[in-house]
């Protein structure tokens, strides 16, 4: 807000005519004086200007202008008692000249620095009554209105939030911010202000009682240059970071990607100039499968000076061309430090276009298919008057971790601190939940790097594709609550393997130690995807994403033949849970045909309830032996 007012303030009122014909005439060393003072002042030569306009207030007190041009001098020497005085006396002078209205936003924005709201108001809407319609005058003065009435009902209203540092062993530099973390909560990364004025990634791990040491997050990551305000994928394995003045660079700061595996982090590449151009681009947020980014840039083409853009990973690498998140996000002002929750569809970010408590302010805004709902402020005390940019929420949504700079005790720091989300918050954040393990040869307990999908049954829609790490084989998913999940793991060379399993409030992650066993004959694995109503044989819809990806396993490894056999639980008769079982493993072996499969290279067969994996003493296990298998022949 101060930053527009200023540019509007001055580019209207430095070069202004002579009017101080309104007034009562000058006197005639007035006169002299005030003209030796205009040449001054239109020369910018501040000092000299002030010193003669003091002198001309001393022989003509009520001219008005004078007024003005002092109360605009002592505005830019910082000189606030001063500023209101003379604003004050034109305004008196004035009360119903349009003229008056930078003076009125002016005395406004004075009374809401001082949390005297009642008051701002009354000058922000006497400044809009006499600013020129759709000017930018009169759009701040609206907004400033509108934040003013927005700031008193927030503090009269306060969320319960109670920041905490997160100590000294994290806080270890004078500046650090920008705090992002992987979905299991237990790596915290930040930028960090050296001594030498150096930005660096450091990073720390959660130990018992806090948190350990931070180091810096890589040799080939941090270099005499700047880098900084990164965002990293759920899994800690991909980083995106800002990088300034590299040779390879498009702008001043552009994005970089960098992946890790085992414990080591590549050299980071350009994102491309896709993404990057000779603009600023910084600020990133990636999406918990790393597909989406989101990112701050002023480049040409958005809505107001800095806007939030997104693009999204497509194939080979490649980013797709940016788009602008639209006038729903973005206003005429800057828009910048974009957080997109783990859930990926709830967004934080930074605005000081929108109604708020005064500068930047921090906003939350969903997604809902493919657009965006209006952004909602998200309240006093998380943002103040002091600027408030970056914001990160753990993925179980009860937690916040952001920058502080305006503590007292912490004078002239930039520290990190984390806070419980109030309900209020909480209940606009859609808590995730995480699957976390390793993937290894079952025979050698090698880890395997292989490709990992997941979908959601009930869209039968693929939402995530990433990969287990080359080295250790480990992987994290992000799953959203409420959701029935399809979870594939497939490498050349092995029988692919299908998961399933419901995400409750009861649990906040599912362990999966997955084993992949090579192609070879007698070879068993279990379509843990495949439904089927009780009693019945028909395939129920859900199960097309299961028997899709059986097709594509046969079609790419067409030397391979397999047995489809159904089994059942212990509930019914023999003959009959025979006959059902027998039925359910044709009604698989016709999909397969239908989708192109060459009917030679399949056999179905029923086994009823002959061949259990678990005894039938509890509906789980009966779940279990409920089921279809694929064996290699």
């Amino acid at each position: 807000m101060r930053r527009l007012f200023l540019t509007l303030l001055f580019s209207g009122y430095f070069f202004l005519t002579d009017s101080h014909a309104q007034d009562a005439p000058l006197s005639r060393r007035g006169k002299e004086t005030f003209d030796k003072a205009q040449k001054a002042w239109q020369a910018r030569q501040l000092n000299e200007a002030m010193v003669l306009f003091e002198k001309v207030e001393e022989t003509d007190p009520n001219n008005s202008e004078i007024h003005l041009r002092l109360a605009q001098i002592y505005e830019l020497q910082k000189k606030t008692e001063l500023t209101r005085k003379h604003f004050v006396r034109f305004v008196t002078l004035r009360p119903s000249d349009p003229q008056s209205s930078s003076a009125y936003q002016w005395l406004g924005s004075d009374f809401f620095k001082e949390e005297k709201y009642d008051s701002a108001v009354v000058y922000f809407e006497k400044a809009l009554a006499l600013s020129p319609p759709k000017s930018g005058l009169a759009r701040l003065a609206k907004k400033s209105a509108a934040s003013s009435r927005f700031a008193q009902m927030a503090m009269r209203n306060p969320m319960k939030v109670h920041k905490q540092s997160l100590g000294d062993t994290v806080n270890f530099l004078n500046s650090q911010f920008f705090p992002v973390m992987t979905a299991d909560d237990e790596t915290l990364i930040f930028t960090g202000l050296t001594e030498n004025r150096d930005e660096n990634i450091y990073v720390t791990h959660r130990i018992p009682g806090g948190w350990d040491v931070p180091e810096e997050i890589s040799k080939s990551i941090n270099t005499t240059n700047n880098e900084g305000t990164c965002s990293i994928s759920a899994d800690g394995r991909t980083l995106v970071l800002t990088a300034c003045n590299r040779p390879d660079s498009y702008g001043g700061c552009d994005l970089y990607i960098s992946h890790k595996q085992g414990n080591d982090w590549s050299a980071p590449q350009n994102v491309g100039e896709n993404i990057n151009s000779r603009n600023w681009e910084s600020q990133p947020s990636l999406s918990a499968d790393g597909r989406t980014l989101y990112f701050a840039s002023d480049r040409r083409g958005g809505q107001g000076r800095s806007d939030i853009w997104f693009s999204v990973l497509k194939e080979k690498g490649q980013w797709s061309d940016p788009k602008n998140l639209g006038p729903v996000i973005n206003t005429p002002e800057d828009e910048n430090a974009p957080f997109i929750h783990a859930n990926g569809r709830t967004l934080f970010y930074a605005s000081n276009g929108l109604t708020g408590m005064g500068g930047f302010d921090i906003f939350l805004s969903q997604k809902a298919d493919t657009t965006w709902t209006s952004p909602k402020n998200i309240g006093y005390p998380i943002n103040t008057q002091a600027d408030q940019v970056g914001l990160f929420i753990s993925s179980n949504g009860k937690k916040g971790y952001y920058t502080d700079d305006t503590s007292e005790k912490t004078k002239g720091r930039s520290l990190l601190y984390t806070f419980d989300l109030p309900d209020s918050l909480q209940n606009l954040v859609t808590p995730t939940r995480f699957a976390k393990g390793k993937v290894f040869d079952k025979k050698t307990n090698k880890p395997l790097a292989s490709s990992i999908e997941l979908y959601d049954l009930k869209s039968q829609e693929k939402v995530a594709e990433f990969s287990s790490d080359t080295q250790t084989g480990n992987f994290l998913a992000v799953l959203n609550k409420g959701s029935e999940y399809a979870f594939y793991v497939s490498k050349s060379g092995y029988l692919f393997k299908s998961l399933t399993f419901s995400v409750t409030d009861s649990v906040s992650s599912v362990n999966l130690d997955i084993p992949l066993e090579a192609i070879q004959k007698d070879r068993i694995e279990v379509l843990n995807n495949i439904f089927f109503n009780t009693g019945e044989f028909t395939l129920d819809d859900k199960s097309k994403v299961e028997l899709n990806r059986m097709v594509d396993f046969l079609k790419n490894n067409k030397q391979i033949n397999i047995e489809i056999s159904g089994h059942t639980d212990d509930v019914g008769g023999e003959q009959t849970n025979l006959e059902l079982s027998k039925k359910r493993a044709q009604s698989v072996l016709d999909y397969l045909k239908k989708s192109g499969v060459e009917p030679e290279r399949l056999t179905a067969k029923g086994f009823g309830k002959t061949k259990p994996v678990a005894k039938n003493d509890s509906e789980e296990n009966r779940r279990r032996n409920r089921r279809i298998e694929w064996r290699v022949l």
